[in-house]
């Protein structure tokens, strides 16, 4: 086995140690110094503000929705006073009027929304500790 080993021991001594030169760790650390530079990281938002302003509107229409379209005795439109537009002349029919929104379902979207809510502060406390 030992005269397996004594070619290459033979070859290393010939060859004998390479030292790098005395610049050489400069130009190491001068190049790692231009990759860091190269590759910083810029912020970017992951929901742009229109995504958010979509949001917000959809979340407004929501909200609107289950205020006027609740049941006929609680709805914020029996307690408005439009007479001021003279609505009476005009004949609109409404495609929702039979529509009511069970107490279900409004507990539901709300306690949807406040998680939805919730979440945000979490998912951003994460994506900072990991950046």
């Amino acid at each position: 086995m030992e005269e397996r080993f004594k070619d290459i021991e033979q070859l290393v001594k010939e060859a004998g140690l390479n030292q790098p030169s005395s610049v050489f760790s400069k130009n190491v650390m001068s190049q790692i110094g231009a990759i860091t530079q190269k590759k910083q990281i810029v912020y970017t938002p992951l929901i742009s503000k229109k995504t958010w302003i979509i949001i917000a509107v959809l979340l407004l229409v929501l909200v609107l929705g289950i205020a006027f379209l609740s049941d006929s005795n609680t709805s914020i439109l029996n307690t408005l006073d439009l007479s001021f537009l003279k609505l009476d002349t005009i004949k609109i029919n409404n495609p929702l009027a039979g529509f009511k929104f069970h107490k279900t379902t409004v507990y539901g979207i709300l306690f949807l929304t406040a998680l939805f809510f919730i979440q945000i502060p979490i998912l951003k406390r994460r994506i900072d500790k990991s950046f």
